[in-house]
């Protein structure tokens, strides 16, 4: 089979969960014999404004660079909605398509993507899959949440006709598509290591009904793109109940896979022992959407009252000066295995309706107990009893005497069922 991925890149250029699961399914299917191109939103040639492609071959993936693609809101928000809406000609993609002969599309974000690009896959009789990494298209955020604010369950506004005020310059937003902006990121990161301070800020209020007929129009644009789609891929039962409450109307066929990673420890059947806690840790970016601060907020209170327990926080370059909190900043897969070892329990606090969170497996395959916020998506793979809706009523003496058996499914067997599901495009 022949499958054509549009996903936002290699690293180190681009970094995250959706980076390295559309990598990790590409290198798998390379592997079983089927031929891959990933398109990807590339550099900005300030030189030659209409987009145009370059092909190449990294990472053992073939690739096709979407040079002078449309903007990417990677380090903030969408300010200037015509700028992501731009019309190009749709000979490029005819071209592509035309010589790649694809039997799938399989898209994982439409960050950068030109609606021509889907219109002549359509016209070309190419299916397309859709995988919910987040959920920009339904929302100018991915996260769809803003100031402390979950417009997801917020039926009265509506964050399109929000997010003007929170947005970037579309100019300062192209930096993350020069071809130094690694080694700038890099740079500034050694240079200014950035603290990470408890967010005492409220959760903004008096959000606008008015519409800004802009990003309205923008809404519909995306609406069209995924009007395109053949059949979405939720990764979660939480994506899923998001998606179909914004687009209701939708008639796309549709499958709920849970997803997995090559990070794992084990598959199959894994052991959640009963386990003195004695450590507890918080794994993420120590941002506000993540739960960081309310991990904080938890951890102030519960070490008053259990004193000898020691509690980690690790994932982010910021640095944490919280008495009776271990910072052990990023980590790697090697020095990962090496911190888990020294934690009994896991929290992950998400506020946003986080649409899987694959750490949660990464850490449940090592025989570690996770606890989720049940606005997570990976709350489809733990059990109940590691599930919750607020921090204070977590029942940490059960959690602690509590044994049970999970499986985690490994990668071969999710990427297989993502096989089935571009054979089922044909029937």
């Amino acid at each position: 089979m022949k499958i054509l991925h549009y996903a936002l890149g290699f690293p180190p250029e681009r970094t995250g969960g959706l980076v390295k699961y559309s990598l990790d399914l590409m290198n798998e299917q390379i592997s079983q014999g089927h031929e891959v191109v990933m398109v990807f939103p590339g550099r900005v040639n300030f030189l030659k404004r209409e987009p145009y492609f370059k092909f190449g071959k990294r990472q053992n993936i073939p690739y096709a660079e979407l040079v002078n693609s449309l903007p990417l809101p990677l380090i903030g928000n969408i300010k200037n909605p015509k700028d992501f809406m731009k019309h190009t000609d749709s000979k490029i993609f005819i071209n592509l398509l035309e010589s790649e002969k694809p039997d799938v599309i399989h898209i994982h974000t439409l960050m950068g993507l030109y609606g021509e690009f889907l219109e002549e896959a359509k016209k070309h009789n190419i299916k397309i899959v859709f995988t919910t990494h987040d959920y920009f298209g339904i929302s100018p955020h991915p996260k769809m949440y803003l100031a402390g604010h979950d417009f997801v369950d917020d039926r009265k506004y509506d964050i399109w006709n929000n997010i003007r005020p929170y947005g970037s310059k579309t100019i300062k937003l192209r930096i993350n598509q020069l071809s130094i902006y690694p080694s700038l990121r890099a740079l500034v990161k050694k240079l200014k290591k950035s603290s990470a301070l408890m967010n005492d800020l409220p959760e903004q209020t008096g959000w606008s009904t008015e519409s800004d007929f802009d990003f309205q129009v923008l809404k519909k644009y995306y609406l069209s793109m995924l009007k395109c789609v053949d059949i979405v891929h939720f990764n979660s039962s939480v994506s899923k109940k998001v998606y179909e409450q914004f687009l209701p109307h939708m008639t796309w066929k549709t499958a709920t896979i849970s997803i997995s990673s090559n990070n794992i420890e084990r598959s199959g059947k894994v052991l959640l022992s009963n386990k003195k806690i004695d450590s507890i840790a918080y794994i993420g970016p120590y941002t506000e959407e993540k739960g960081f601060f309310e991990f904080l907020k938890f951890v102030k209170v519960f070490e008053s009252e259990n004193p000898n327990i020691s509690f980690f926080v690790m994932g982010d370059n910021s640095s944490v000066d919280i008495e009776k909190v271990t910072d052990l900043g990023r980590y790697n897969q090697g020095s990962f295995k090496k911190y888990i070892n020294k934690i009994d329990l896991v929290i992950l606090p998400s506020q946003w309706h986080e649409t899987f969170g694959l750490i949660a497996t990464e850490v449940l395959s090592t025989g570690t107990k996770v606890i989720v916020s049940n606005k997570m998506g990976a709350s489809d793979i733990v059990p109940n009893w590691l599930q919750f809706d607020d921090m204070c009523n977590i029942n940490f003496e059960y959690i602690e005497n509590k044994e049970t058996i999970i499986n985690i499914i490994s990668p071969g067997e999710h990427f297989e069922k993502i096989s089935k599901l571009y054979v089922s495009l044909s029937s």
